[in-house]
């Protein structure tokens, strides 16, 4: 299983919150990825994800992530299964 999460620019107030609960989402269903989709958003808000996910209470909940930086500039968020 597969969740995808489309960040836009106005969803700079609620990131965190939106990015907790797809990762929440993912645990409960046991889903092996999530596709963070940044389109054409800015540095600073990709950055601002990455930190998130670096955070030590939520590096703990996963197993890896990729950022590709051709394309979509896309973060797929690796889980293990337990």
């Amino acid at each position: 299983m597969k969740l995808k999460l489309f960040v836009t620019p106005g969803m700079l107030d609620d990131l965190e919150e939106r990015l907790s609960a797809v990762i929440a989402e993912a645990k409960e269903h046991r889903a092996k990825q999530i596709e963070i989709s940044c389109g054409a958003i800015s540095d600073e808000m990709r950055r601002r994800i990455v930190n998130f996910l670096n955070k030590k209470e939520v590096r703990c909940l996963y197993s890896r992530y990729e950022k590709t930086s051709s394309g979509w500039n896309r973060i797929i968020v690796h889980f293990r299964r337990e």
